[in-house]
This record gives structure tokens, sequence and C-alpha cells, in this order.
């Protein structure tokens, strides 16, 4: 595969054609023809409900504390939605799918919902939670990576 490139030459190895491919995965990331990144985040958002599914009989617990959960939620579901974050060229609509994504799941563990209903400033504050743009540039820093 070439990334962000118009060359229509052919790829040889040993006299053979190489297949040319759109997308491949490498390292658990999608990493796609045209060099975006809205497949591999719905996969990780794939993973990551399916992390969080795996999860239910732990959210609706009265046995374990708000502050628990939200631990859980953050090393099991956030960690799985997140990885690779660091080399993703975030547009809005991405970060809005995370960032709804993540409201839901949040909604969903507080027991938070229609017409019971809290502003995402105030859910952000109950739950110290960052919005994600914040949490993926940090993850970037972290890494040393470039920031977008």
């Amino acid at each position: 595969m070439r990334v962000n490139t118009i060359v229509k030459q052919r790829i040889r190895l040993n006299g053979k054609d190489i297949k040319k491919s759109s997308d491949f995965c490498y390292l658990c990331s999608i990493v796609a023809e045209d060099g975006g990144t809205s497949k591999e985040v719905n996969v990780r958002i794939q993973k990551a409900r399916r992390s969080f599914s795996k999860l239910r009989s732990v959210w609706p617990s009265k046995s374990q504390r708000k502050g628990t959960k939200i631990r859980i939620f953050n090393a099991y579901v956030k960690s799985l939605l997140l990885y690779g974050c660091e080399t993703w060229l975030v547009t809005k609509g991405i970060q809005r799918k995370l960032q709804t994504f993540v409201k839901r799941c949040l909604r969903y563990i507080l027991r938070i919902w229609w017409p019971k209903i809290i502003s995402n400033k105030d859910l952000w504050k109950v739950t110290r939670q960052e919005d994600i743009n914040v949490e993926i540039k940090k993850k970037e820093n972290l890494d040393g990576s470039v920031t977008h």
C-alpha cells in the first residue's frame, strides 16, 4: 500500500507483482490507503463497546463505589478505546464520535438517563474525566509525538 500518493507504478518482488491493498492491520491498528483514521476509530469504538458490555454486571452493582467503577472504565474500556490514538489525525467528527461513546458509558455507569439529565460539564466534574481531545493531546506529548 502507498499512503497519500498518486503513483500508479506496480511494485514487484522476485519478479511477481505485489497485490495492492486499501488497508491493513499493523500492530493492532488499521492503516488506510488515504491516511485517514475513521476506520481505525470505528474499530476501536467497537472493541471498547464489547469490553464495556462484558463488564455489564459491574456497572449496576451497589457493592462497588462510583470511583472504583470509573477506574475500571478507564483501565478496561477507555485504554482500549484510545490505543494508538497518538498517531491519529483527530478531526472534529472523530472527536465527536469518541466523546459521545465516553459520555454514554459514563452516564450508564452513573445511572443517568432521560428524564434525569445533567450537563456534560457536570458529568466531567462528577467523574473527574477530561475532554477526549485533551486526553489524546496528553498522550501525544507523553510519547514525544508531534501534536496536531
